[in-house]
């Protein structure tokens, strides 16, 4: 008292204008008169008070299914439960996103084109293919196409009292191609930059609370002060997944048992397919292939075409010339996400920027 007045010790007011305090207000020492109490009042008695000093002003919980925690969610060791909150209450991770599988591809198959593998001569003509005797007229495996006269037919030869030669059937070249190397995109793949199902650096949340009630916080009737310690920050806690309330629109959903086993499956390529494959074929009526009597291009997957020749006429020789060879493609399948992840025991915790 002073002259029939109550004034107030200066300390208890550190702040008597804004101005004097550009970062805030200071705490109050405890035993000042305004000292805010345990719960919130102005009786000095310490308690949780110090949460304002340096805390932040949160709203309070919308009912009593929420906790006020602090809550801590990184990739780092998490540090100690704030002083304030001492206790622990909830630990788990967010669920682990599906593997990054990268795209699949295929090389170009490495393969050829070959020529005609089997010749067919017969006595009849292509008109009837059922007809006539049939006489093998066939290159020796694995033919290049050269010139050869491994098996001829001279003029006028018979067979079954027949010209033996009226017509020839030839099967169309055929391509051989090994089979496609997969690839996945980037590959050899890098790893990837977390590794989440309990691994070392699985992301954390650590859910710590008190067994004392927040203060309120002086500054903001209505709001309450939340801690603010390093790391940390002032939230809600429930068990269970729900929607966060408003104003704590920050939602984290932690599960306390994650099992993920997806991964990604493996690239492959199916058999090449599209290849083209273009020969034209000679018949020659003289020795060492001279005097030509026949040619054609045929394709691969063609049916086997007929060529009529007039009746009895000489086949000395045959050859095959490649015109054209264009490889196939193997389309790509695999780099899928493939295995489960199963997800337990989940929280969810809300949290809201600070006021002040």
């Amino acid at each position: 008292m002073h002259d029939g007045k109550q004034v107030l010790d200066p300390a208890c007011c550190p702040c008597p204008l804004p101005e004097d305090c550009p970062n805030g207000p200071k705490p109050i020492p405890a035993g000042c008169p305004n000292a805010p109490a345990p719960d919130g009042g102005t009786d000095g008695g310490g308690g949780m008070s110090s949460l304002c000093d340096g805390g932040a002003c949160v709203s309070k919980p919308p009912d009593d299914d929420w906790m006020s925690v602090a809550f801590f969610s990184d990739w780092s060791d998490p540090p100690d439960c704030p002083p304030d909150t001492p206790i622990l209450a909830f630990e788990g991770t967010p669920a682990p996103p599906p593997p990054t599988c990268g795209a699949c591809s295929c090389d170009t198959p490495e393969g050829t084109c070959k020529p005609p593998a089997t010749w067919t001569i017969s006595s009849a003509p292509c008109s009837d293919p059922g007809g006539g005797v049939k006489t093998n007229f066939d290159p020796p495996t694995n033919w290049d196409g050269s010139c050869n006269q491994d098996k001829s037919f001279p003029l006028d030869v018979l067979c079954g009292g027949s010209p033996c030669v009226r017509s020839m059937t030839l099967d169309p070249p055929v391509i051989e191609e090994q089979p496609c190397e997969p690839h996945t995109s980037g590959d050899p793949l890098p790893p990837p930059p977390k590794y989440w199902p309990g691994g070392p650096e699985t992301p954390l949340g650590r859910v710590c609370k008190s067994d004392q009630p927040w203060p309120t916080c002086v500054t903001q009737p209505g709001k309450v002060c939340g801690p603010l310690a390093e790391g940390y920050a002032a939230c809600i806690f429930r068990e269970g997944e729900h929607l966060c309330p408003e104003g704590w629109e920050d939602r984290h959903l932690l599960y306390a048992v994650i099992n993920d086993d997806r991964t990604c499956s493996a690239c492959t390529c199916d058999p090449p397919t599209g290849g083209v494959c273009q020969v034209k074929w000679h018949t020659f009526a003289g020795a060492a292939c001279t005097a030509q009597n026949a040619e054609l291009d045929i394709y691969a997957g063609m049916i086997p075409p007929c060529n009529d020749y007039m009746p009895g006429v000489a086949l000395a020789g045959k050859s095959a010339e490649l015109v054209a060879y264009t490889k196939g493609t193997c389309a790509p399948s695999g780099g899928d996400v493939v295995g489960t992840l199963s997800l337990d025991k989940p929280a969810t915790v809300c949290c809201a920027l600070a006021t002040s």
